[in-house]
């Protein structure tokens, strides 16, 4: 541990430099080194450290929100909203020029106040990236405020958002991707890595939440339970059955198509599946996982795609040296069902509307910020070899609260998920627990998902109108 080594060292130091042993460490431990500073293949530790550092005191722990939605024209017949449009509704939450943040004359980012900000997935989906905020009623107030100005958008421009997991009425070869160069790079690489890499690009959108750990055991904890319990968030929050404006034969057809895209940076996190988590042994994984790009002066270079990280760190490529962000930037192409960076990143469940979103919030929060909630629900967690773990994502993704794998009952643990979750938040924000009130109904009482209501409208008072289901489906 370099810990250890540190110490070992101490008494050397002092003579070879005449610097206290005791300052020498504390110098060490206040430096960190820079996104453009180089990097070797020894550079792991760093690495390590870094996510060390992610860790918090629980009075700093907060909630961070990400919510995609799918925008069309009104005046097209639902056709998905093309690159101009979309930098027309980032351009409507800007308060000046300086909130704007263009690649290349393409507004990619915007600055919407209150430290939110908007950017655009590959097929033009906008995604609202909420500020970490302590309290669920500020995250409320936020996603309001946001889906006002919005739906003011909208109104003005023949424009409608819905929130869904998958697009239920657009083809793959009718979408319309964002000139975005990170995505001019990922395009070609994830179609050679999965059947339905671009369906993952252009036709899903999520709901994710973000959140704190406060030492090494804790995030162990917190980064088994979100992988290993996201196919049962899946089950939950699952709302995407239509495709083609049909029913798809799945009730998260988003989960589905993200199983068929590159199996190397998706799924449940390998290291997860191991009791004996740690930050090197994600590090190590992560070391493993082949790179898309690196990105120097705004560009985005595939001279490394393909290959691993640490053979990147190790042997460089052409005229492409490693450098930090390198490291940073490779984080955000691992796509797990529970991401690790300096917190952790919960990306399991369909967009939802505004009720479900803060329900996911409330959900995640119960059982992660209580002690007694984190450590009863790991005991319930899934706990599958590889095989059988993805044997039951592909189960949620057809059947959502109905699947079954051996003795993983989804219903009745996800019945157990909610009841803890509300447990944990009683004894730590009780005033929140009433945003898992439309989970209490709908999987306790009703023993049932968002895509189960969608499909017993569709086969019944809707009649198999396509057009009920936009309306239904609409958020702004």
């Amino acid at each position: 541990m370099i810990h250890d080594e540190a110490i070992e060292s101490k008494d050397a130091c002092q003579e070879e430099t005449g610097v206290p042993a005791r300052v020498q460490e504390k110098q060490s431990r206040d430096w960190f080194p820079l996104l453009t500073d180089r990097m070797t293949s020894e550079s792991a530790s760093l690495f390590v450290e870094n996510l060390r550092r992610g860790a918090k005191a629980r009075s700093e722990w907060m909630c961070g929100v990400e919510l995609e939605l799918f925008g069309y024209d009104l005046r097209s017949d639902y056709a998905r909203i093309n690159p101009a449009q979309v930098e027309r509704v980032l351009a409507g939450f800007a308060a000046n020029s300086n909130d704007l943040v263009y690649e290349e004359n393409i507004l990619i980012e915007v600055d919407a106040g209150q430290m939110n900000r908007l950017t655009v997935e590959p097929g033009g989906q906008v995604e609202f990236s909420g500020a970490p905020q302590r309290d669920l009623k500020d995250v409320e107030r936020e996603l309001r405020r946001y889906l006002a100005r919005l739906h003011e958008i909208s109104e003005g421009d023949y424009l409608a958002f819905l929130a869904v997991g998958f697009d239920p009425v657009r083809k793959l070869e009718e979408q319309r991707w964002f000139p975005k160069g990170r995505y001019e790079v990922m395009r070609p690489y994830l179609a050679k890595r999965g059947a339905r890499a671009w369906d993952m690009m252009t036709r899903t959108c999520a709901t994710q939440v973000s959140l704190d750990y406060g030492s090494t055991e804790d995030l162990a904890k917190k980064f088994l339970l979100g992988n290993r319990l996201a196919p049962i968030v899946t089950a939950i929050f699952a709302n995407s059955p239509f495709e083609d404006e049909s029913v798809s034969g799945y009730k998260s057809t988003r989960a589905a198509a993200w199983l068929e895209t590159d199996s190397d940076r998706t799924g449940i996190s390998s290291p997860a599946l191991d009791d004996h988590f740690s930050p090197e042994a994600f590090v190590a994984y992560a070391l493993d996982v082949p790179m898309i790009f690196a990105q120097r002066e705004g560009r985005y270079l595939d001279a490394p795609v393909g290959m691993k990280f640490g053979d990147f760190l190790a042997e460089g490529c052409d005229t492409v040296e490693p450098v930090f962000g390198d490291w940073a930037d490779h984080l955000t192409t691992l796509f797990t069902e529970a991401r690790l960076k300096q917190h952790i990143e919960l990306r399991s469940a369909d967009c939802g509307n505004l009720a479900h979103t803060l329900a996911l919030q409330a959900l995640w929060k119960g059982l992660f910020y209580d002690a007694d909630s984190l450590d009863e629900a790991l005991r319930l967690a899934p706990k599958l070899n590889a095989e059988k773990m993805r044997e039951l994502q592909e189960q949620v993704a057809r059947y959502a609260l109905a699947a079954r794998v051996e003795e993983v009952e989804v219903l009745s643990l996800a019945k157990e998920v909610v009841r803890l979750s509300r447990c944990g938040l009683e004894r730590i924000a009780p005033s929140e627990t009433s945003y898992l009130d439309v989970l209490h109904e709908q999987v306790i009482e009703d023993e049932l998902c968002p895509a189960d209501i969608l499909l017993r409208n569709w086969d019944g008072a809707w009649h198999g109108s396509m057009e009920r289901v936009l309306e239904y489906l609409r958020i702004a």
